[in-house]
């Protein structure tokens, strides 16, 4: 896919998202209602925030977090979710008390970020996608309720056929070089060269 058809995707996803989410401000600038669900906005470091930025990334999968922080990098609004300092099962660093390390690790030093509160956070449905069967590593082991007999009847004799043919080819290789074909042969003279190396030493 080249550079103009991907650019055209991105505008069109970017003209989707800006239709489907409504931003209204309250009576205070800081309030303000995405979707018909509260949020405060408790953070706006150099003047990050944005209505029009913040439509255009917003997607309902945010409305589960109870805070959104936003940073600008490349021109670009990026969207990180956070959860309430303590929520049972959610790791320290997805909660908002690990705000700092974030800025600190995640964005650039100085980049003009925001923070939102969601005054209202919900639980969003995910749609279970099918599950991915992962492939087979070459030479793994196979799972013993696994039935491979049809693949091992259509291979073996291929297999069988290859190994004759590399055989073939060794002891061809042998004559021609003048060398015994025996495997007893080459064992011999190995024993041999080992015997008298170890007598020169």
């Amino acid at each position: 896919m080249d550079r103009e058809r991907m650019k055209e995707l991105a505008e069109a996803q970017t003209l989707e998202r800006m239709a489907q989410t409504t931003i209204v401000h309250g009576n205070n600038v800081d309030d303000l209602m995405i979707n018909d669900r509260q949020y405060r906005l408790v953070a706006n470091y150099r003047d990050a925030y944005s209505d029009d930025r913040l439509a255009a990334r917003f997607s309902e999968f945010l409305e589960k977090y109870d805070y959104i922080v936003g940073d600008i990098a490349a021109d670009q609004l990026r969207l990180h979710g956070l959860y309430e300092e303590g929520k049972t099962g959610v790791s320290r660093a997805l909660q908002i008390g690990a705000l700092q390390d974030y800025l600190y690790e995640n964005i650039n030093f100085g980049a003009p970020y925001f923070v939102l509160e969601n005054l209202n956070p919900h639980v969003i449905e995910e749609i279970d996608e099918p599950a991915m069967h992962k492939p087979r590593r070459r030479g793994g082991r196979k799972h013993q309720n696994q039935s491979n007999s049809t693949h091992q009847n259509q291979s073996g004799p291929v297999i069988k056929e290859q190994k004759k043919e590399v055989a073939n080819r060794q002891t061809v290789r042998q004559k021609a070089q003048g060398k015994a074909v025996t495997k007893g042969n080459n064992r011999k003279r190995r024993f041999e060269i080992r015997n008298r190396v170890s007598d020169e030493g």
